[in-house]
């Protein structure tokens, strides 16, 4: 793909007010036991369609809230989180809503906030100040967002549970702006300007795998600053099959199926965890057939080494 069709491809995005949805973790598109509807039901204008089996969302009614990316278990819809990050570290946490009175940095709604933007943000900046205008009168996120947002924070608290999180209709306090911060205001300025035309550049990272989606690699850098995590795994116990519903129901590939030579005897399967890129989405849980599964928590050691085995044997079935 050469410059020109980036180019034309990054302005068709910037005038396409909806988040961008990937298939492949969408646990509707993965035929999780239960399906979910998180996106449809948050959505507070009706632009989500869920009829055809797969995510569907109307132009004319998305307002870029955000709200859909908040709440998504998957990742599976997500605006460029690059941009957030930055609002809110040029902020030094402190950002304001487009309908807030006042100054400051400023995003379109607070309800592209995710999770893993507000514990990062958390983990570098200290406590958080949001401003918010009057979200019952709000034609872009509706009166959800305050309470949509404290969810959010509490699932933030999973990754970095220090998260310090205040909502206000007050005008962000200002600070003194010295020749230095100007020209460093005005070179990112112009800096973000140029972003805009090229494609997503991805979020600077510590050693974070880069096959995570953007919202994990952010969880990942705050667990990374915490003094202890609750992150989500999951455990699996006596009478798993081996089967491959548990791997193909994953939306985020945290789980995996590894087959083993053992001389002299019957290859063996191991069921592997990627701590890091599990979401406690619960789709394993759910579709397992032999309902071996649970959801437990996860300590800082293990979401930032290596993969846990979760369970070893021969299966009682053909190889697939």
């Amino acid at each position: 793909m050469g410059l020109l069709d980036n180019l034309l491809g990054a302005f068709l995005k910037l005038t396409d007010p909806t988040p961008e949805f990937h298939r492949s973790r969408c646990l509707l598109e993965k035929n999780s036991v239960g399906g979910c509807d998180k996106c449809q039901a948050v959505c507070p204008h009706g632009a989500i369609d869920l009829s055809n089996f797969t995510v569907q969302i109307d132009e004319t009614l998305c307002t870029s809230c955000g709200l859909c990316t908040q709440v998504c278990p998957g990742a599976a819809l997500e605006f460029p989180l690059g941009p957030l990050q930055e609002a809110l570290h040029r902020g030094k946490g402190q950002v304001r809503c487009s309908q807030a009175h006042g100054s400051g940095e400023e995003v379109r709604c607070l309800g592209q906030l995710t999770p893993g933007l507000l514990a990062e943000a958390a983990s570098r900046c200290g406590p958080l100040t949001l401003a918010h205008g009057d979200c019952a009168r709000c034609k872009i996120g509706g009166e959800s967002v305050p309470r949509q947002l404290q969810q959010a924070a509490e699932e933030a608290r999973r990754f970095y549970p220090a998260l310090e999180l205040r909502l206000t209709l007050d005008k962000l306090p200002g600070s003194p702006v010295g020749r230095r911060e100007f020209f460093g205001a005005m070179l990112g300025g112009a800096k973000r300007s140029a972003a805009e035309l090229v494609p997503q550049l991805p979020i600077p990272l510590e050693e974070e795998s880069p096959e995570l989606p953007a919202e994990l690699r952010l969880r990942v850098i705050a667990a990374r600053r915490a003094e202890e995590v609750r992150w989500p795994k999951i455990q699996v116990a006596e009478g798993c099959t081996l089967c491959p519903v548990c791997t193909n129901v994953c939306p985020t590939q945290a789980v995996s199926r590894e087959r083993e030579v053992v001389e002299g005897l019957s290859d063996e399967y191991v069921l592997k965890l990627d701590v890091a890129a599990c979401t406690g989405c619960g789709a394993c849980v759910s579709s397992c057939p032999p309902q071996v599964i649970t959801l437990e928590q996860a300590g800082k050691e293990e979401v930032l080494g290596e993969k846990l085995e979760l369970y070893r044997g021969t299966p009682p079935w053909y190889d697939l």
